[in-house]
């Protein structure tokens, strides 16, 4: 009975040595854990329209996503976050881009009767790379923070094409002409753990100047953070 109370008292010894050596998971461990994948959920809008041409937001959806590494400070309240990803843009409207001029250097938007389609959209697509500052707030009981992620954008475009099903027929035209190949702007999320509302503002039009119609890109949506 001896030799059993010996053996129980040196294996709880031991149980509680290890507990306190067994490094905890700190502040930082967790931290470097958020927010390595983004995927925003978006409704896509151009600003600066003609009174003609109407856009339609609520079929104009969007969806983009960044792969970001971040570097915080150690109690994870403030930091940077950097990374690339893809951008699709889809933006419905009562008009088709229509190239004009010599060699068609020119693009304009020509209104249509909504009578006529059913589907009428144009698609941006973009490869990204984005950089944000990133403030969080301490982790609360249920090991939960609110962040704020501001940040700059810039786009690529690899590929374009209106989409239109309507009283004629359905059909895709590719490579719209005279497209910025580049488009950057403004970036901001705001949210709770792994949920957040999202928005974009172009510093850029759709077009090249003086070869299309003034259209600056915005979308606003919903993120959900890996």
């Amino acid at each position: 009975m001896k030799t059993l109370n010996v053996i129980v008292m040196v294996m709880f010894s031991l149980q509680i040595f290890a507990q306190e050596n067994t490094p905890k998971r700190t502040i930082s461990t967790i931290v470097q854990r958020e927010d390595k994948l983004i995927l925003n959920l978006t409704s896509d809008n151009w600003g600066s329209l003609s009174p003609e041409i109407k856009s339609k937001p609520f079929r104009s959806r969007g969806f983009s996503f960044l792969i970001m590494n971040e570097r915080m400070n150690k109690t994870g309240n403030f930091g940077f976050g950097a990374g690339v990803g893809f951008m699709s843009q889809n933006v419905h409207t009562n008009a088709y881009p229509e190239n004009s001029g010599i060699n068609n250097s020119s693009t304009t938007l020509v209104s249509i009767p909504d009578s006529l389609y059913d589907i009428n959209k144009l698609s941006l697509n973009f490869i990204n790379a984005a950089i944000e500052l990133r403030i969080h707030t301490n982790l609360n009981e249920q090991r939960e923070r609110f962040k704020i992620n501001l940040g700059f954008l810039a786009g690529y475009l690899v590929q374009s094409h209106t989409k239109f099903e309507g009283k004629y027929g359905k059909y895709k035209s590719y490579n719209i002409k005279n497209l910025n190949k580049l488009q950057y702007g403004l970036v901001a999320r705001i949210g709770y753990s792994n949920y957040a509302i999202n928005g974009y503002y172009s510093l850029v039009d759709i077009f090249k100047t003086g070869k299309g119609p003034e259209l600056i890109p915005y979308s606003i949506g919903i993120s959900f953070t890996f």
